[in-house]
């Protein structure tokens, strides 16, 4: 393998690179752990946000 000027990523072949920083690995796993719970977080949120809407409705509806 041969080193680029970019530190922990190496050349191992034409177009083939690896990276040997496992703390930027980690660290990027987390932050795409992260980035997905806040995706589900939104998805409940409009959902949530969709009962709320409902549940005026039939209020509104018995007040009637």
């Amino acid at each position: 393998m041969e080193k680029t000027e970019v530190p922990g990523i190496y050349k191992a072949g034409k177009g083939v690179l690896i990276n040997k920083d496992q703390e930027s690995l980690a660290a990027y796993k987390k932050k795409k752990l992260r980035d997905r719970k806040l995706e589900q977080l939104e998805v409940d949120v409009q959902s949530m946000k969709t009962d709320l809407e409902e549940i005026k409705e039939l209020l509104r509806g018995l007040a009637k």
